[in-house]
């Protein structure tokens, strides 16, 4: 790429993103280790809004791919909707929007100019690697990533089979760090092709990121020898399609999420046996429970509460597992500490055994240098500055914080590219990097939950079991437009709700009247408490004092954008120009006539009588409010507010002597075949034609 291909543009930032940061984290955004604000960027997906979603995406988390394909979403187990019916499915509507935004984001790809004068070479290229080589490349840094793979990735190239994770996903995602300048350095091993001295005095800044590569083993009889593999080995074979001989039967040890990937990529290589055997009862298994129930799904079996005793061999080949009865796993305290009846046993047959109890980090490359290891092998840090023992060796990930998913390992890169940077710098560290715990919104009152209307969540459709355990293929289907629209209008907005600007609020009592959920408490100002509030925006346009703002929207954005949008009017036009003000909840695709300009809003209920009267005044022949059939809003009491302010508009036409019904109410759900957006406005479009063209 040539140098003067440089990138010099801001990074684009939600509206409220200021704002967000002094007030409590939505429960979604405050339960991601990177605190993605998932709150603005479902937000934008409802108003097809795709390539910004993807930018608040991709802001905090450069491995955005990759996690929507396998990240845990722990986004989605704290979603306040839990308490009404579904979570809202975020990890789908990320890898939508993302898939959405392909052709965007490879047009954006541009040199990051290098500006600092100061290099960092990153050991490792997993998640917190690449994170930190993303922020570091952003700040203006040569960085130089080491990998001793023969691609980039670390374990999500090495490790993840491919029917998680498909490499041409995670291509994407290391496609658009490179692109910055980045320098890479693959089959390239610390320790063997340099030592970690000499890259210490070579960079300004050194990174170890390197992860847990080495599978731990068992301490029995007969785990030496042929027939006994150990986990990573195993999926390096897989990952990099080289095919191992299991015979005919395999038993995986462990029921964590690796083992996981272990036994359901056996069934994928052809084996029709496969089980699994581990300490843990049904409730206690650590695995998530999706992959318990699509390993299930694929005729794998789990033998729960059975510990290995010693593997059975008969001329060195591999028999089986001896197994013996597991009373408890954890003691009174909740810590591990297994108890065992040794009178009772069995044997589990197998042609191989899988060995997934855990990993640990390889850390030889570290002797005889200045990085000091513990008694217990692992390496001392401060995390408080993200520093080793060596003054410029930082670390960051699972090397340092054990084993976790990919997007905490993104966290702690990313406080480990600003520990970086401060001390290239020259500044304090310590008391600089962000906090991981954030404030979050309560749960939603019992009093609320019960005013919220019930809405499944939009499935995720899967290739069969008996089909997918034959080909490595990814085997989750995406949402279609349609269905990402409908399963995005299900997000409450928390966190993007109403604030009250108390210097101009005259306690007048207006909000606490008309909002449906009981959010606003007013003493001598008004306070609209943030668990109670939905984000329906209804109380704006009431406020006579005009105190109250919304974080996730700009409440005069739809008057101040109208004349851009309307443009400059056609005096010798044939067709009416038409503003449809339209709901997004339920909207599908939106592909309205050429001669209607629509504006999806979150809600009817944010539409102000200036709004309206801004369009007439920008030049419109008619408006159109467009809102969801009775009944499927999902906000309560939304329509008597809606009326009575078309119905003032309405009354203020007719004193300007323009026609009143060059104004309606129109509802999507009236039309009962193709879109109901298109049917309406097309309707409206010909009734304004008939009253006839407006001139100035």
């Amino acid at each position: 790429m040539a140098p003067e291909d440089t990138c010099t543009a801001e990074p684009y930032r939600p509206y409220g993103a200021e704002i967000k940061e002094t007030r409590p984290y939505s429960p979604c955004r405050a339960a991601c280790p990177a605190h993605t604000d998932v709150q603005a960027y479902v937000g934008l997906i409802a108003q097809g809004k795709y390539t910004e979603a993807f930018e608040v995406i991709t802001s905090v988390n450069p491995i955005a791919s990759v996690c929507s394909m396998i990240c845990h979403h722990p986004c989605e187990q704290s979603c306040r909707r839990c308490g009404v019916d579904e979570p809202l499915a975020v990890r789908h509507l990320k890898r939508f929007a993302i898939e959405k935004s392909k052709d965007y984001r490879r047009a954006k790809r541009k040199l990051v100019k290098k500006t600092k004068g100061r290099s960092v070479g990153i050991i490792g290229s997993g998640p917190s690697g690449l994170t930190a080589a993303r922020d570091l490349a952003d700040l203006g840094y040569s960085v130089t990533l080491y990998e001793k793979h023969p691609v980039l990735g670390g374990m999500l190239a090495a490790a993840i089979p491919p029917y998680r994770l498909p490499r041409e996903v995670l291509k994407e995602d290391i496609d658009d760090i490179i692109s910055k300048g980045v320098e890479v350095k693959t089959n390239f091993e610390i320790g063997k092709d340099t030592k970690l001295d000499d890259l210490a005095k070579k960079h300004d800044a050194v990174l170890v990121a390197i992860g847990l590569s080495l599978s731990r083993s068992l301490n029995i009889p007969g785990v030496e020898g042929p027939g006994v593999l150990l986990a990573i080995p195993y999926l390096e074979d897989v990952a990099f399609g080289r095919k191992p001989d299991l015979g005919k039967s395999v038993l995986v040890i462990g029921g964590g999420n690796v083992a996981m990937d272990v036994a359901r990529s056996a069934r994928r290589l052809g084996v029709e046996k496969v089980e699994m055997v581990c300490l843990e009862n049904e409730q206690e298994i650590p695995a998530w429970k999706w992959e318990v129930d699509e390993a299930v799904e694929e005729a794998i079996k789990i033998n729960y509460r059975w510990g290995p005793k010693a593997v059975k061999r008969e001329n060195g080949k591999v028999l089986g597992l001896e197994v013996t009865k597991v009373l408890s796993v954890f003691d009174a305290n909740k810590r591990f500490a297994p108890t065992f009846d040794n009178k009772v046993t069995t044997l589990l047959e197998a042609d191989t055994i899988i060995i997934t109890i855990g990993q640990m980090s390889n850390l030889a490359f570290l002797k005889d240098s200045p990085v000091k290891v513990d008694e217990r092998g692992r390496v001392e840090w401060n995390p408080a500055t993200q520093m080793s023992s060596a003054k410029n060796v930082f670390v960051a990930g699972e090397v340092v914080t054990g084993p976790g998913s990919a997007i905490a390992a993104v966290a702690n890169g990313r406080r480990a590219a600003l520990a970086m940077h401060l001390y290239m710098q020259g500044e304090t560290i310590e008391g600089r990097l962000p906090a991981q715990e954030k404030e979050k919104i309560a749960q939603m009152p019992s009093e609320v939950v019960e005013k919220i209307s019930k809405q499944p969540r939009m499935k995720i459709k899967h290739l069969a079991p008996e089909v997918r355990v034959k080909t490595m293929d990814h085997f989750e289907m995406g949402y279609s437009e349609a269905e990402a629209l409908e399963e995005a209008g299900r997000c409450r907005g928390c966190g993007g709700g109403a604030v009250v600007d108390q210097k101009k609020c005259m306690a007048c009592l207006t909000c606490m009247r008309v909002c449906p959920y009981g959010a606003p408490v007013v003493t001598s100002v008004s306070e609209i408490r943030p668990e109670y509030c939905q984000a329906c925006g209804l109380c704006a346009p009431e406020c006579p004092a005009q105190a109250i703002s919304m974080v996730s929207y700009d409440v005069r954005e739809i008057r101040n954008t109208l004349p851009t949008i309307i443009g400059k009017v056609d005096a010798d036009r044939q067709e009416p120009v038409i503003v449809a003000l339209m709901c997004n909840h339920h909207a599908k695709v939106i592909g309205v006539p050429n001669n209607v300009k629509a504006i999806p809003v979150h809600c009817t209920s944010r539409i102000d009588i200036l709004d309206m009267l801004k369009a007439f005044e920008s030049g419109a022949d008619g408006v159109a409010i467009i809102r969801c059939g009775s009944g499927t809003c999902k906000y309560r009491d939304i329509e008597p507010r809606v009326n009575a302010r078309v119905k003032r508009v309405q009354d203020l036409l007719g004193m300007l002597k323009i026609e009143s019904n060059r104004l309606e109410i129109l509802s999507a759900a009236s039309n009962n075949g193709g879109n109901p957006y298109v049917a309406v406005c097309a309707d409206f479009s010909e009734r304004v034609k008939k009253i006839g063209l407006r001139t100035k």
